[in-house]
């Protein structure tokens, strides 16, 4: 499994609506295990997707196409931008 975070950026003045959770969920493929939005972060969105794949690659490119299925989907969703869809690393501190 691995956490995907989608960074995104509204088109104009516009704040994302509390459903987009909800949006992202339906219709997504069943590798999709849970969604979490925090639209505190600066200075854009991020979109946290828990996705069961077999690699990193895999797992971005999913996250990649389940936003695109949600902005297409939802008129809401498509003022907002994609930005980057990666797995995020965390180096370790071996000290």
């Amino acid at each position: 499994m691995y956490l995907v975070q989608l960074f995104i950026t509204p088109t104009g003045n516009t704040s994302l609506p509390i459903e987009a959770k909800q949006a992202i969920e339906t219709g997504a493929p069943e590798i999709l295990e849970h969604v979490r939005v925090h639209d505190r972060t600066r200075p854009h969105t991020v979109i946290s997707l828990f996705i069961r794949a077999a690699s990193l690659g895999e797992a971005e490119l999913a996250a990649r196409q389940i936003w695109e299925n949600a902005s297409s989907q939802s008129s809401w969703l498509a003022r907002w931008t994609l930005l980057r869809a990666e797995v995020p690393l965390h180096p370790y501190d071996w000290e």
